[in-house]
């Protein structure tokens, strides 16, 4: 087995748990407070996990322990391995992680080294938490070198693979429809939520693995089960835009993919769906979470109002969720200081204990995620039902 870190994602609470999702809780330590630490078969094997991960920058492959952690020695290390490469000109970036309370490794007398020893060298400037990952994808000749710091020790490592941006950018903006007014659920965070779902109830041959989105939105979460290719999927919305622009997304994204997987999307009413015989395994979900700026004044009753729609919705699907089913779904939080410097917060926490006597099981504290900035932030749940 073969060691490597993950570099996390802006929610790294998400990102650790999407992780353990896949390969198993036990199988994934965190190291820092950014970072995720895993052993894997092989290269091979590091690339596709994150191909299939929302929530991850990069994978970087340990090369060595440095048991003489001493910026010489550092440095010499770094120069020996950059000189294996057989590039006449290197170009490389360097990067420190959990090293903020140590001074800064001069890149310099690494290039010094090289071009002593004939090779030619041109250091790539980034953070020195790291390299983006679309100067990686793009800049493909970058050798991006790490030094990482743990409670284990210090260790060289080089990155092996990046998120493919470009991906994501061609799912999020290259749609046919999308409506910001609504506060469209990120890609990323749709993937995540899936991943969390097929991990807490992995599909299964031979039976149906059904996922339903009931609050289709611009059809995010379909999309990405869609190209997930384990599941097929249901949509449903109140909206008729909504139904109607999902719709020519999915035709979108099976040109674009082409994509095989049987897909439904009809208009209803989360609490009034038609679906019989327990086939659905599946819920991932972004409800109506209100106005993007509610009125604080209002707030007493629009959460009240959601209250209301997340019990109906949590009782109707009861009729058609199988046995063992996993249900992620986003509840909205909204939290300010008032004048005087007290803390308000307008939750659905009273939720949980009525899902409870409906067989609904948490299966981790809430995961909150938002935008800078962002007024009503989103709370991450996981579920499982029994009937």
């Amino acid at each position: 087995m073969q060691k490597y870190y993950v570099q996390l994602g802006n929610t790294p609470e998400l990102s650790i748990q999407e992780l353990g999702a896949i390969l198993g809780s036990k199988n994934v330590l965190r190291v820092a407070s950014h970072l995720g630490f895993v052993e894997l078969k092989d290269d091979k094997a590091a690339v596709e996990l994150i191909d299939s991960l929302g929530g991850s920058v990069k994978i970087i492959k340990e090369i060595s322990k440095i048991e003489d952690p001493s910026v010489e020695n550092i440095i010499e290390m770094v120069s020996e391995h950059l000189l294996q490469k057989e590039d006449k000109k290197i170009h490389f970036g360097f990067s420190e992680y959990g090293r903020d309370h140590l001074p800064k490794i001069d890149y310099f007398q690494i290039k010094s080294k090289l071009e002593r020893s004939g090779k030619s060298a041109r250091f790539v400037e980034g953070s020195r938490l790291g390299l983006s990952a679309a100067l990686l994808i793009h800049k493909k000749r970058i050798v991006e070198i790490y030094i990482v710091q743990t409670a284990d020790g210090v260790f060289m490592g080089e990155t092996l693979a990046t998120q493919n941006i470009d991906l994501w950018t061609l799912k999020d903006r290259s749609k046919p429809y999308f409506d910001k007014k609504k506060g469209m659920l990120p890609p990323k965070v749709a993937k995540m939520m899936l991943n969390l779902a097929l991990g807490d109830n992995p599909p299964v041959a031979g039976r149906k693995n059904v996922l339903l989105d009931p609050f289709v939105g611009t059809g995010t979460v379909l999309i990405e089960a869609l190209l997930e290719k384990k599941v097929d999927v249901i949509g449903s919305d109140i909206d008729p835009l909504s139904v109607q622009g999902t719709k020519q997304n999915i035709e979108w994204l099976k040109t674009e993919f082409k994509i095989t997987n049987d897909c439904k999307v009809m208009m209803f009413d989360a609490t009034r769906i038609p679906i019989q015989n327990s086939e659905i395994q599946y819920i991932v979900t972004e409800p109506f979470l209100g106005k993007p700026r509610p009125n604080p004044s209002k707030l007493p009753l629009i959460f009240k109002g959601l209250l209301k729609m997340y019990l109906g919705a949590f009782k109707h699907w009861t009729t058609f969720l199988a046995d063992g089913a996993s249900v992620v779904i986003v509840f909205p939080l909204v939290s300010f200081k008032t004048k005087n410097d007290k803390l308000i917060e307008y939750n659905l926490d009273k939720l949980i204990d009525k899902l409870t006597s409906l067989g609904y099981t948490t299966l981790s504290k809430p995961v909150l995620y938002h935008r800078p900035n962002a007024v009503v932030q989103r709370q991450i749940y996981r579920f499982r039902f029994n009937k």
